[in-house]
């Protein structure tokens, strides 16, 4: 009997794990659940994205480019658009960007808001090609408008790709929001990746309990080898190149503004049962606020990682600087 609760207090700390490592929980978490018995579709990568209007009337999320192909109208962008990013095993049909997305338009901060939708278990590169390709749609020929971009965890990394590699079609000091994005790393995905058999096979059991999709939007695996989980490591080669002298301040047509939550709550147990070091359950805050980035302003909100992006404390931040 002792085994047996050691095992549940074990599996019920490497759901709380997954749920600060994903960003994904939102209030219809139930709805998302997959297969229990974890039989899923091998994952396949999308090889594209998808793009929503948010719709403030109705508060929903409106598709309108699905897989890369228009399905709906493109809205006129006014002065300030914004395009909110997911991070790690969410997207933009989980709501968990809908308080932030309401936050902008109420206090007119944004004159429309989009969401960006893509596999985070592929490369964070590729997805940023596609971020790029979004932008590019979105955006007029002559005269961009000022863009705010808004990324969560690995969104932020998304973003940071796309804008320090491109010269986008977007106005000269558009401003990139990151909200606890590791961008030197996560310590939790090298001990995920790290772990003994039997962890990671916990691990992948509870990754595969929904949040990953493949691209028709039903849950698929979710491999701990993925490109996406392994970009997120403190020593992958994606970071070394995106962090490198002449890449990290390669972003002339941006300001960054970045904020870091300072709360493990739940998650505290989890970091020393993987012996890892981090702030917010999975970013430090000297990852998620660095300042070899050079941001105009950072912050920090004490707030787990996937509680900080729909605190009302950071939408106060945000509303500081946004226009």
């Amino acid at each position: 009997k002792k085994e047996i609760f050691i095992k549940r207090i074990w599996l019920l700390l490497i759901c709380l794990m997954a749920m600060c490592t994903l960003g994904c929980g939102s209030d219809d978490t139930a709805n998302v659940i997959a297969d229990p018995t974890n039989q899923l579709p091998f994952h396949q990568n999308w090889n594209s994205y998808n793009l929503y209007r948010f719709d403030a009337p109705s508060g929903n999320w409106v598709k309108i480019v699905n897989l890369g192909a228009t399905v709906d109208a493109i809205p006129a962008l006014g002065l300030h658009p914004a395009i909110l990013v997911h991070g790690l095993g969410s997207n933009i049909r989980s709501n968990t960007l809908t308080p932030l997305a309401q936050n902008l338009l109420a206090q007119n901060r944004a004159t429309v808001v989009f969401g960006f939708e893509y596999d985070t278990l592929d490369s964070i590169t590729r997805n940023s090609t596609y971020f790029t390709q979004a932008i590019q749609l979105l955006s007029p020929a002559q005269t961009p408008p000022l863009w705010t971009m808004v990324g969560h965890s690995m969104g932020g990394l998304v973003i940071r790709s796309s804008v320090q590699t491109n010269t986008l079609p977007i106005g000269t000091l558009s401003k990139v929001v990151t909200i606890a994005t590791p961008h030197f790393g996560s310590p939790v995905a090298n001990a995920v990746q790290g772990a003994d058999a039997v962890t990671q096979a916990a691990v992948i059991g509870v990754l595969n309990q929904g949040g990953f999709t493949n691209s028709d939007g039903n849950p698929s695996e979710a491999p701990l080898n993925s490109p996406g989980i392994t970009d997120l490591r403190t020593d992958s080669q994606f970071l070394g190149v995106l962090n490198a002298v002449g890449n990290i301040d390669n972003h002339p047509q941006v300001n960054y503004y970045t904020r870091a939550g300072t709360e493990k709550g739940a998650f505290s147990r989890v970091n020393d049962l993987l012996n890892v070091q981090t702030d917010d359950g999975f970013v430090t805050v000297a990852s998620a606020n660095p300042p070899q980035l050079a941001p105009v302003f950072t912050g920090v909100v004490s707030a787990d990682h996937t509680q900080i992006v729909q605190d009302a404390r950071t939408f106060v931040l945000l509303d500081s600087f946004l226009p």
